[in-house]
């Protein structure tokens, strides 16, 4: 009865621990050339929030932002100006309080 039980509630847990990250996906990566790769990495500080604004400027229209929480922690992030169909994007990046951050952004055109 036991063994069913864990069975039947572990692919639960384990599905609500996994998405329990802040990741951000909007627009299309398919068939757009990646033209922007980049790593932010702060670490942490107790009792302390820590923020990071990343600004892109190109020249051709972007037509999809990944933006990959690495760490899965509860960092929460924003698209503050521009995005699909611009040629430019600002994103907001913010950790929880006494966490650091670890995300891969990536924008295609």
């Amino acid at each position: 009865m036991y063994s069913r039980l864990a069975i039947l509630v572990l692919p639960l847990f384990v599905a609500v621990t996994l998405t329990n990250s802040e990741s951000l996906t909007v627009g299309t990566t398919i068939n757009g050339s990646l033209v922007h790769m980049e790593q932010v990495s702060l670490s942490s500080i107790p009792l302390k929030t820590r923020t990071k604004s990343v600004f892109y400027n190109g020249q051709v229209p972007i037509k999809g932002i990944t933006v990959l929480d690495l760490d899965k922690s509860k960092a929460s992030v924003k698209i503050t100006a521009g995005g699909i169909g611009s040629t430019y994007v600002n994103l907001k990046l913010k950790s929880e309080r006494g966490d650091g951050l670890n995300y891969q952004i990536q924008i295609f055109a």
